[in-house]
């Protein structure tokens, strides 16, 4: 390893011939010594603002498989290989996951419920699926009322909202959701009257044998790649438009106004509203409304095209999971009366999903700079 200092950043190279740049500034933000940070909760204490801005090193060594720099400012700090390889800001694109697309072609992974519940290496690979794919199905879930929401507490945390903790879907006349009827349910995602819809969602069918009723999901993620590449000027529109949801019973209500898609900072996707059953009438400028339906209409006929859909029947006992700001989900009309059948479903957290996993994997404690 060898550490170079320049005017402004500090070269590192390492075994493999990779050279990492760092910023002073940043450098001495992350130092991980004592008078730094507070060593049981590797919290901050060192104020950020409180940095010159003229800070630079003065001296720099190498010292085993550490980097050894002396400040400006009177400060020694010291930094693993490893962390600095870790922590390379300008490699970001490379160390970011990229989840797998997918279409019809799909089969959804499934999971044996002991697995899931009982070890962490059946925790882990649903965990995995979930962040690669955005759908799995939990097999042999006990057919029990209420398990759903057990189910949640072993992986999770469930997610409150307005309607009830555990929504039970059945065929009801006087329900105040499609799903309470027997027509098809086109892909959608649930609750865009959320600003921040709920991001997992839990759908444990209790029994399913009525005629009809095949669970069908859609990657919303790879439908949005498709449009963004075949025009570019239309995915822009639904990033800009705001779009009003409502959802609402007798006695609560659920409103939010979003563009139905969300971009990180550096252009990914992060968040993705797909109803058109809970759309209020469109309230935008006047010239924008042309142009949301043109890109609305291509978004549509991606989704709802057969070549996007997965499609299967559920057991009794299956508990689909879906990543609710990605994955889509639906089902085929059935026929009512021809048997029974009975889901309960709770929200989740993807957050929740993914701080779980880095814990079965040990990952979650950030690595003190001074110690590989």
């Amino acid at each position: 390893m060898k550490a170079t200092a320049t005017d402004r950043v500090l070269e590192v190279s390492v075994g493999d011939g990779a050279v990492h740049r760092f910023h002073y500034v940043w450098l001495r933000d992350n130092c991980w010594c004592e008078d730094c940070r507070v060593e049981q909760s590797a919290e901050r204490k060192l104020l950020s603002w409180s940095i010159p801005t003229d800070i630079h090193a003065v001296g720099v060594e190498t010292v085993n498989d550490e980097v050894v720099v002396d400040w400006s400012d009177g400060h020694r700090s010291r930094y693993s290989s490893t962390w600095l390889e870790d922590n390379d800001y300008g490699n970001g694109a490379a160390q970011r996951h990229e989840p797998q697309l997918w279409d019809a072609s799909f089969t959804v992974p499934r999971f044996a419920h002991a697995d899931v519940v009982g070890t962490d290496t059946g925790q882990l690979a649903y965990f995995d699926a979930i962040r690669e794919f955005g759908v799995a199905v939990v097999e042999g879930v006990p057919s029990v009322s209420g398990e759903v929401e057990r189910f949640a507490e072993a992986v999770g945390h469930v997610r409150e909202t307005a309607f009830e903790r555990i929504h039970n879907v059945l065929h009801d006349p006087k329900g105040y959701n499609v799903a309470h009827t027997p027509l098809e349910l086109k892909p959608h995602s649930d609750l865009p009257s959320y600003h921040w819809p709920p991001s997992i969602q839990l759908l444990h069918f209790l029994v399913n044998e009525a005629d009809g009723g095949e669970s069908v999901v859609v990657d919303g993620w790879h439908a949005l790649a498709q449009l963004r590449a075949s025009d570019p000027a239309a995915f822009d529109v639904l990033t800009r438009v705001p779009v009003r949801y409502q959802l609402f019973s007798e006695t609560e209500d659920t409103y939010a106004e979003a563009p139905m898609v969300q971009l990180h900072p550096d252009g990914r996707v992060a968040t993705f509203r797909f109803s058109n059953q809970l759309a209020l009438p469109l309230a935008v400028d006047f010239d924008l409304v042309e142009p949301f339906y043109d890109a609305y209409r291509q978004l549509g006929n991606l989704i709802d095209n057969p070549a996007a859909k997965a499609v299967f029947k559920a057991a009794d006992g299956d508990l689909l999971t879906v990543h609710g700001h990605r994955v889509l989900h639906g089902r085929m009309p059935f026929v009512p009366g021809s048997g029974p059948r009975h889901l309960q479903d709770v929200y989740m957290e993807f957050d929740d999903f993914m701080a779980k996993r880095r814990v079965l994997l040990g990952t979650h404690r950030p690595m003190p700079a001074g110690r590989s």
